[in-house]
């Protein structure tokens, strides 16, 4: 017989391997279960990525849509009417025709073509502004806030501090941000009497500020992220290229207290 000592360490030994079967089956039980929520959460954050890029090119196409159907008015309503008015002026000139008024129908004619020659530059800059490429986002601005200036009924003043140049890409973006939010507070900002555009570089970041003094919007009325509930395919446009650009953007708004909307991004080191 084994003497009672060896028993009790026998004992003790398969009591042991047996708490030790037991804890790596635990574990193993454990990192299955873990793996398992992983994948997961894993699918469902993919599954979130491919809805949201989902509602990213929609939103792309959106805004491009809208953009083709403006630039499509404006060639209709605005070039397309003023070529057939000097069309018809030049017919007016092909047939019997006092003579005293042809100086004037040549005077009109030419007033008409200098006008479609300056629609048709202002939708050329629309869809790429040359004086960006050439000069950079700083004068970019200035001419965007003085061409407004000169179409709009608000008073727009421009603030630039701006000695670090982003890519070309990044600054287009930034641009047609600015373009969009001025355009919308020339368009919904009713009673408004000035627009404040800054854009101000501090180390890292470089932060873009449009706001005007119009009535506002109740806050009570914006979604879960801080942005109106109901968005137009101006805003969501606007989203498209922050998200891009991998910026923070931040809309302020109160019932007569007007809107402020800030983009940030960070931007290359002095």
């Amino acid at each position: 017989m084994d003497a009672p000592a060896e028993v009790e360490f026998s004992q003790l030994l398969l009591t042991g391997i047996g708490l030790m079967l037991l804890a790596a089956g635990a574990l193993v039980l454990f990192v299955v279960t873990y793996q398992k929520r992983l994948l997961r959460q894993q699918l469902a954050l993919r599954t979130a990525e491919a809805a949201y890029q989902q509602q990213l090119l929609a939103a792309v196409i959106e805004a491009q849509e809208h953009e083709r159907e403006r630039i499509g008015r404006d060639l209709h309503d605005g070039i397309g009417s003023t070529i057939a008015t000097a069309k018809m002026l030049v017919n007016r000139l092909e047939s019997d025709q006092p003579t005293d008024n042809r100086p004037e129908l040549f005077g009109m004619v030419k007033e008409i073509m200098g006008t479609a020659v300056h629609d048709v530059r202002s939708i050329s800059h629309s869809l790429f502004p040359a004086v960006l490429a050439r000069y950079g986002l700083a004068d970019a601005l200035q001419h965007l806030v003085d061409v407004s200036n000169e179409t709009g009924t608000l008073d727009i003043e421009l603030e630039v501090d701006y000695l670090q140049p982003l890519a070309l890409a990044q600054e287009l973006a930034l641009y047609r941000i600015c373009q969009e939010l001025i355009h919308n507070a020339l368009k919904h900002a009713r009673g408004a009497t000035r627009l404040d555009v800054l854009l101000r570089q501090r180390g890292p970041l470089l932060t873009l500020v449009v706001e005007d003094d119009g009535p506002g919007f109740d806050a009570t009325y914006l979604g879960p992220d801080g942005q109106p509930a109901t968005k137009g395919a101006g805003l969501r446009s606007i989203e498209v290229r922050v998200q891009l650009l991998q910026a923070r953007l931040r809309q302020q708004s109160a019932p007569g207290q007007g809107v402020r909307t800030v983009v940030e991004i960070a931007s290359p080191a002095g």
